[in-house]
């Protein structure tokens, strides 16, 4: 069993409640790799993938995929449908989540090999290098695939959320969003005087 402590603390242990819990969007939120850390890699990588866009990318396909539907058909089988299709988007994140993570832990065993054996010399160390940089590189692919599942699943989650209240969908727009909650701070602070 791996102990894996609290970052920043050399004294807390962290449970990993995600490999216990029900895959929700709340979990997904919770263990989603964060995105500077994977703009970061696909540089330092040069992997070819392109991360802007990908959760309204996903907005949008699943509005559209409602839209057809509803055109279709309606009511509780309808949504029940939506439901088992955002699950099986968010098991998916979260399976690549734990599976990143896995595999960001055993490239950290194979680099700690290859620093203690640079230490100690012998004719293994090629090979262990070798081993490290491969498991680096599969750590760093999957944490890339993590991110886009779990972004692909907050976008279908955002769209089946708005379907589901009976509000019509627009694309999220950041300045507006902004705009909004700037004018919301703004009336209750006024209201409060």
């Amino acid at each position: 069993m791996h102990i894996e402590l609290t970052p920043g603390l050399t004294n807390v242990v962290r449970f990993p409640i995600e490999r216990r819990a029900k895959p929700s969007m709340d979990v997904v939120r919770e263990i989603a790799p964060d995105s500077r850390e994977v703009s970061l890699v696909i540089e330092s990588f040069r992997f070819d993938d392109d991360i802007d866009g990908i959760r309204d990318a996903a907005d949008q396909d699943m509005a559209d995929y409602i839209a057809q539907k509803r055109a279709r058909q309606s009511g509780s089988k309808g949504w029940a449908e939506l439901d088992r299709l955002l699950q099986s988007l968010v098991e998916r994140a979260v399976s690549l989540c734990r599976e990143a993570h896995d595999a960001s832990l055993a490239a950290v065993k194979a680099q700690r090999l290859v620093v203690e054996a640079q230490s100690e010399g012998g004719y293994w160390l090629t090979p262990l290098s070798e081993r490290a940089s491969a498991r680096t590189f599969y750590a760093a692919r999957l944490l890339v695939d993590a991110h886009v599942a779990c972004q692909r699943a907050a976008g279908a989650s955002r769209a089946i959320e708005i379907a589901k209240r009976g509000d019509t969908w627009t694309p999220f727009d950041l300045h507006t969003e902004a705009l909004a909650m700037c004018i919301d701070e703004v009336a209750a602070r006024s209201s409060n005087r």
